[in-house]
């Protein structure tokens, strides 16, 4: 058997202190605290009631409740955002003395910096696979005509209409006013009559009147009179907006990206209002 060396009785001797105690168990508990204190600073709290705030606010402007798979969208853009502020005030951003949604857009232009441009090749590639996006959207011409709704006769105006009458016949009435809608577009006719008319229009098979479409002025009837679908423009003609589009698309990948590897290096811990 091997004898021990003189370094080893020694060793014993110190593990036997009180004192090598109290300084190994010092030594251990610092470790442990300096382990727990870089833990926590990488520790992001959100608040659940701002996360609801924003959800609210969406669903105001909408005028109808986001679905399970939206609110979790709106709940992973806020996190971002706490990231994003939590990287910018670590880089020293926040001596712009702004709110927290401008440290959130200087934080990304940070990241997004040094964008390449396209080639020629994925230029065309881009434009290609965008086609419907550099097509203008197809042109209506509508005859259109209102019947009051206080008119007398607005029963039978509105059955000679489904008979095929004209608009210049309807127009001879009081209480009908005829107007020609000249080369408008879907989005046109959204803002003029909503979305439910307008989808009612554009969806139209029939060569005949389309209707009615009530407002307080009265019932609102539609001919289309001429449609147009215009051509795809050559890459040539739109080549400024499709490069400002691949760039904008590259970048938003890499922001993705980017806000995604920061994501990773927090513990995200969302505090829920008492009671739920």
């Amino acid at each position: 058997m091997a004898e021990p060396t003189s370094a080893t009785p020694l060793f014993r001797r110190i593990l036997r202190e009180p004192t090598s105690h109290f300084v190994l168990l010092a030594a251990v508990l610092f470790a442990a605290n300096a382990a727990l204190e870089s833990w926590r600073g990488n520790v992001i709290t959100v608040d659940r009631v701002q996360i609801e705030v924003r959800i609210a606010e969406l669903e105001a402007l909408r005028g109808a409740p986001l679905s399970p798979e939206e609110r979790q969208l709106v709940e992973n853009a806020y996190i971002d955002e706490q990231v994003l502020v939590r990287e910018a005030l670590d880089m020293g951003l926040e001596a712009d003395r702004r709110i927290d949604d401008i440290l959130v857009q200087k934080m990304l232009h940070v990241l997004s910096g040094d964008v390449i441009q396209p080639t020629e090749d994925e230029l065309g590639a881009f434009y290609e696979a965008n086609r419907a996006s550099y097509t203008p959207e197809p042109t209506l011409t509508i005859e259109e005509v209102v019947i009051a709704g206080d008119s007398p006769a607005g029963g039978d105006l509105v059955e000679r209409l489904r008979a095929g009458g004209s608009a210049e016949e309807l127009a001879e009435n009081p209480g009908v006013r005829a107007s020609v809608l000249r080369e408008v577009t879907g989005g046109d006719l959204r803002r003029l009559f909503g979305p439910v008319t307008a989808e009612l229009i554009l969806s139209a098979n029939t060569a005949g009147w389309i209707g009615p479409h009530a407002t307080v002025r009265g019932q609102h009837w539609f001919l289309i009179i001429e449609q147009m679908t215009p051509e795809l423009p050559p890459l040539d003609s739109v080549r400024e907006r499709v490069r400002l589009d691949w760039v904008a698309d590259q970048e938003a990948a890499r922001l993705d990206l980017a806000v995604g590897e920061l994501r990773e290096r927090y513990n995200i811990v969302i505090e829920e209002p008492e009671g739920r």
